[in-house]
C-alpha cells in the first residue's frame, strides 16, 4: 500500500481517514495542552509579581481558559467524524428549539458562570481571605473562586463548596479587609454582689498582658487616653450583670486563640480576688 491508500484508510468514516485523523487529534491536544501550560506559566509569574492579591482575578481566568481550551479541544475531535456532521446537518433545521432546550438547561450554570467573574472582578473578598456569611452560619476562608463555584475550608478542615450564584447573593462579612487590625468582644458575667470597678480592672490588666493584644487606638483616642481595653456594662440580667471588653488582635485567628485563653485567666483570678460569675441554681424543698 502506497501512502495515499495508508492515508485513505476509514476515509468512509473519518474526514481525514484513520491515520490522518489520530494524527490531527494528537495535534490539536498537544496544542491545547501548550495553550493551557502557557496560561499557567502567566498566571504564576503574575500572582508571584502581585502577590495574594492576584490570586482571585488570575486564578478564575486561568480556569476559564482551561475550560475553554479543553471543550473546544473535545469539539474539534469529536467533529472529525463524519457520522456527527451529518447528526449536525439533521439537528439544523431544530437548532431553534435546540437553543431553547439548552438555554434553560444552562441557566444555572450561565449564573455560576457570571457570579464568580463578578466576584473575582470587583473583589468583595479574595482568595486567602476569612469570611462570615452569617445567613449560612459559615466562616471559614476562601481557598478558591472557580467558574461554577467557591471552595471555603472551615475551622474543622472541612471544604464546604458554594455555588457562585449563591455567594453573589449572599451578605458576607470579610473579616481580613482590614489587615492588622481586628476588634473582638469578650464577654463576662459577674453577679450583683460583685465589684464592677475590680472585675474590669483584672479583665483590663489580664488582657494587656497578653501578647496576641494590641495597642489600636487613634491618634484622638490616645490624646484623650482612652483605654487600650475597654471594658463597659451592656447588661443588666436577672441574675447577673454582663461586662464587654473590647479587645484587639492583628487576625480574627490570633483574637480567638487570645479570648480562649483570657476567659481560663479571668475564671481563675476572679475565683482568687472574690468575683462571683453567676451560673444558674435551682432550691428544691422536699414536704411530707
Amino acid at each position: 500500500m502506497n501512502i495515499k491508500e495508508i492515508l485513505a484508510v476509514g476515509d468512509q468514516y473519518f474526514t481525514n481517514g484513520v491515520v490522518g485523523t489520530a494524527i490531527y487529534c494528537v495535534l490539536v491536544y498537544i496544542f491545547g495542552v501548550i495553550i493551557k501550560k502557557l496560561v499557567d506559566r502567566y498566571v504564576s509569574h503574575k500572582i508571584n509579581k502581585h502577590g495574594r492579591d492576584a490570586q482571585t482575578s488570575y486564578g478564575f481566568i486561568k480556569n476559564t481558559v482551561h475550560m475553554v481550551v479543553n471543550i473546544t479541544t473535545v469539539f474539534l475531535m469529536i467533529m472529525e467524524v463524519k457520522a456527527f456532521h451529518r447528526l449536525g446537518t439533521t439537528f439544523l433545521g431544530a437548532s431553534g428549539i435546540i437553543a431553547v432546550v439548552l438555554g434553560f438547561a444552562a441557566q444555572e450554570s450561565m449564573s455560576n458562570f457570571i457570579g464568580g467573574f463578578f466576584l473575582s472582578f470587583y473583589k468583595p473578598f479574595k482568595v486567602g481571605d476569612m469570611i462570615n456569611i452569617p445567613d449560612k452560619s459559615l466562616v471559614g476562608t476562601v481557598e478558591e473562586i472557580g467558574m461554577r463555584h467557591t471552595v471555603i475550608r472551615t475551622f474543622t478542615n472541612s471544604k464546604i463548596v458554594i455555588p457562585n450564584s449563591v455567594m453573589n447573593n449572599s451578605i458576607i462579612e470579610n473579616r481580613s479587609l482590614d489587615i492588622g487590625k481586628y476588634c473582638n468582644f469578650l464577654i463576662i458575667n459577674i453577679s450583683y454582689a460583685s465589684d464592677i470597678s475590680k472585675a474590669s480592672e483584672i479583665i483590663q490588666r489580664l488582657a494587656l498582658k497578653h501578647p496576641n493584644c494590641i495597642d489600636a487606638r487613634s491618634k484622638k483616642e490616645k490624646e484623650s487616653n482612652q483605654p487600650i481595653v475597654a471594658v463597659i456594662v451592656t447588661g443588666l440580667k436577672d441574675s447577673s450583670i454582663e461586662l464587654r471588653a473590647s479587645i484587639y488582635s492583628k487576625d480574627v485567628s490570633l483574637g480567638f486563640t487570645m479570648l480562649c485563653d483570657l476567659r481560663k485567666q479571668i475564671k481563675e483570678t476572679f475565683d482568687a480576688e472574690g468575683i462571683i460569675i453567676p451560673f444558674p441554681t435551682q432550691t428544691v424543698v422536699l414536704k411530707k
